[in-house]
């Protein structure tokens, strides 16, 4: 049945409506894609901390699973460690006997230096009054040598009798033979004396022997903080707050030295990266506005912020380390360059791998 001639006019009005709704649509297609940057291939990066096993040794406990939420310090998994605990308190009884050993030491030093001191002075006293009693029978002698003099004048001229000379003479060897044990209990008193300073090379060999103790002190110290030291090497920390991905052993198994056990994350240090082509580099900047699309969070639902951060120096074709053809000659394909973006709005479950899509805003670099 023919149209009339009104429906032959609301057609041609919506037709042309169409036509101008298509036209304004690749008008704003076209605008975009001048104004734009568009890359569908982006992903989440983030910094992944492997920890590896610093020891050889049997897990005894892993105290994380897969999505938990860690602080900084908190322990991830221990390793078995009856042997070094128990090397730790042989080497503590070690020390205890060594410090016992220094402490008779020492008292034996000090009740030396005690002993030594007081004979010392003891002696010295004996010898002072030794030399003043010396001193004094020596007074005697010299006057009895006198009197004796005296006494033999008076005899040869014959004023006094011969008994008085011999009992002056008597006198005179008695006192002399006082005066040479005096002297000679003098001398002994001296040689004591030296003797006693002599027994001062026992203290040095005190002395000695204490340093010997002090440095077999130090010496099981320093193996007892290597044995504490590689201790903390059976239990495993997080060296950041974030997020475990993965658990790769469990309890009961054996792990070598440099075996990786876990992987984790920083929520923090998330951030996206996408390989723009090299055509378009030149319109990038940092700071830039970034629109983010998410696969797990689809538009037109929810979109996020973000600004670029980072326009790298080398192609990604460079940074995989790809090299000419066989025959040697290279060949040209568009280079891509990597570009990192900051999340300024991250949803509250993200995780490094999660496919985007970016379109950083570049019109402000864009001269018609």
């Amino acid at each position: 049945m023919p149209l009339d001639t009104k429906s032959k006019s609301i057609l041609k009005k919506l037709g042309v409506l169409a036509g101008v709704g298509v036209i304004a649509l690749i008008t704003y297609e076209i605008f975009y894609w001048l104004t734009h940057v568009y890359e569908y291939d982006a992903r989440i990066e983030a910094e992944l901390t492997t920890l590896s096993s610093r020891i050889d040794g049997e897990i005894e406990k892993v105290y994380v699973k897969e999505g938990d939420r860690v602080k900084e310090g908190d322990l991830l998994v221990a390793l078995k460690a009856n042997v070094q605990r128990l090397k730790i308190r042989a080497l503590e009884a070690d020390l205890v006997r060594e410090e016992g050993q220094r402490a008779k030491i020492e008292a034996e030093i000090l009740a030396f230096e005690q002993d030594l001191t007081s004979r010392l002075a003891t002696k010295r006293e004996a010898i002072k009054a030794l030399n003043i009693k010396h001193a004094t029978i020596r007074n005697r002698f010299d006057l009895a040598k006198k009197n004796l003099e005296r006494t033999r004048i008076l005899y040869q001229k014959k004023l006094t009798s011969k008994k008085s000379f011999e009992e002056e003479q008597s006198k005179t060897l008695i006192i002399e033979a006082e005066v040479e044990n005096s002297a000679a209990n003098i001398k002994v008193s001296e040689l004591e004396l030296k003797e006693i300073k002599a027994s001062r090379s026992r203290l040095e060999v005190l002395k000695a022997e204490k340093q010997i103790t002090n440095l077999n002190i130090t010496k099981i110290n320093t193996l007892k903080n290597q044995e504490e030291a590689r201790l903390t090497y059976h239990y495993v920390r997080s060296p950041i707050n974030g997020i475990i991905d993965s658990v790769y052993k469990y309890k009961g198994e054996h792990v070598e030295e440099a075996e990786r056990m876990i992987l984790l994350h920083d929520e923090n240090s998330l951030w996206i990266e996408a390989n723009v082509d090299e055509s378009q580099v030149r319109h990038l900047e940092i700071g830039q506005r970034v629109i983010i699309d998410m696969d797990a969070y689809p538009y037109p639902f929810q979109e996020f912020n973000g600004v670029v951060t980072f326009i790298g120096s080398v192609t990604a074709s460079q940074m995989a380390g790809d090299q000419a053809s066989n025959n040697g000659r290279s060949r040209k394909q568009t280079q891509r360059i990597p570009v990192r973006m900051k999340i300024l709005d991250p949803p509250e479950k993200i995780a490094p791998g999660m496919l985007v899509e970016v379109n950083i805003q570049i019109y402000d670099q864009i001269r018609f």
